[in-house]
Order: structure tokens, then sequence, then C-alpha cells
């Protein structure tokens, strides 16, 4: 029986991998072989992944609202839209947690043009500048052209610090994403030395493996607000679980109605691990 991907294309229905993804989100064994099983009898030809997708999530809703939530992580990042400013602010956190100092929309130049550059990285000997793709559409992947596009800019910024024997303002250039990438963007960048990071690339270490590691999940995670109000939250820069448990005021000032505060808060606690 076959399935719909989100970027059109067709695969087999294999319920050992909606087990897996389920568990991966940290669902537990008995629970995600049940739930894969009970979805799997409900599965048609033709069906797209997006639909078994809801009816999974509703599944573990009944379940528990926490797995519930951590199972939408990658739906929740697409919902971080429909601009990629948030989606900035939220990578930064997460490489913060990893260490890094993170540094969002920098003017470098370069030899033909001065160059915003989204997020400039710092750790160490490393200084990094990261051209971030977003896409709130699930089957849109980054391709070869912004590769290319990427590898060209830093190349400049490169040759302007080699016109004046300095050393250059990024030592490595990063492109990330939070879908997929094509096959040849892949293949160009391993050859250009372009550091690739998206949703689950590389196998180890991807976008959905650093979320899971820090603990950092977005508030578009939480099952207990409205698109309205994430949204809300999002234009007053609120961007993590964690920082609504920190300072609940939060929700206030992003005009949330003060009844539904502590189911948020209690939500966003049992799914962060903040106390």
């Amino acid at each position: 029986m076959q399935i719909v991907k989100g970027d059109g294309t067709r695969e087999v229905f294999e319920v050992t991998k909606l087990e897996r993804s389920l568990r991966r989100s940290g669902a537990p064994a008995d629970t995600a072989t049940r739930v894969a099983a009970e979805i799997a009898v409900t599965v048609k030809e033709g069906m797209t992944t997006a639909d078994i997708y809801r009816r999974a999530f509703k599944r573990l809703h009944k379940e528990e609202k926490t797995l519930a939530a951590r199972y939408s992580m990658r739906r929740a990042i697409l919902d971080m839209g429909p601009t990629g400013f948030p989606f900035e602010d939220y990578f930064c956190a997460l490489m913060r947690a990893e260490g890094y100092t993170a540094t969002v929309r920098q003017m470098l130049q370069g030899r033909c043009s001065e160059h915003e550059v989204d997020v400039v990285l710092k750790k160490g000997n490393v200084t990094a500048g990261a051209e971030l793709k977003f896409h709130n559409v699930p089957g849109f992947k980054t391709d070869l052209k912004t590769a290319l596009y990427v590898r060209a800019r830093f190349t400049d910024i490169e040759s302007y610090a080699a016109d004046r024997k300095e050393m250059c303002a990024v030592s490595v250039g990063w492109l990330v994403t939070n879908t997929k990438f094509t096959s040849r963007a892949i293949q160009y960048s391993e050859c250009a030395g372009i550091k690739l990071l998206g949703w689950s690339y590389p196998k180890e270490g991807n976008l959905a493996d650093i979320i899971r590691e820090t603990g950092l999940y977005p508030i578009t995670v939480l099952t207990s607000l409205t698109q309205k109000e994430e949204a809300s939250l999002l234009a007053n820069q609120v961007t993590l679980c964690r920082d609504i448990v920190k300072d609940p005021e939060v929700l206030t000032r992003a005009g949330i109605p003060k009844k539904k505060h502590n189911e948020i808060v209690s939500e966003s606690t049992a799914l962060c691990g903040v106390h």
C-alpha cells in the first residue's frame, strides 16, 4: 500500500516507520506499538503522510498531551512562520545551549558587496556564518541553488579578508533549514565545504536531535494554545516553552486570557522539564 509524502512522491507505508517516529518523540515502547497498530488499520491507498500524522497526533493526545506535543515537533517548527525571524531566534537559543555565542542578522563586508548573515556563531576558534532557510510547507526542500548562493556569498567575504591580509570574519559557512535538503544540495555542500544542518541531516546531530537533547521546545508545540495566541507570543519574542515557565507574565503581555494561564504553564512545565 502506497502513501503520498509531503513533496508529492509516493512510498510504501511501513508501520514500523510510524512506530519509530512515535518512539523518537518520547512515547513508551508499548504505547508506540499500540498506537502505530491502531493507525495502520485505518491507512488506505493514496493517503497522505499529513493525514497519518493527524490521526497519530489525535490518538497520542488522548494518551497524554505532552506525548502529542513532542510528536508534533516538526509541524510546530513549520508553525513558527510565515517569516523566518522567530526561527532565527529559536535557532540561536539552540546553539547557545550547545555552547556557542550567537548573534542574529550581522552585516559582513565582502569584496564585491556587503552581506547580511542570518546568524554568526562563535565557539572556541571557530566563527561560523549561518544562512537559515525557513519553510512552512513540509515537503519543501532546500536545493542546490541555495547552496551555490551560500558558497558565493562566503567566498566574497573571504576574498575581502584576503585582499587586506586579515583574518576572515567567518571561518566556515553553514546552511540551516527546518525541512530537508535535496540530494544535489548535499552532494555540492559536502564538496564545497558548507556545513549542512536540517531536520534529519546529518544522520546524527541533526536539528531534531539537538532539540531533543537540549529540551528547548518552541511554544508552537503547546496544545493549549490557539494559533492566534501562538502568533501573539512570537510577536512578543517568546519562542520557548521554558520562557513561559520562568516568566508566566509573558502570557498577560501577549493578551492571553488569565483563565488559560495555569493550563499553559502546567503543559509547558511538563513538556520542558523546567520547575
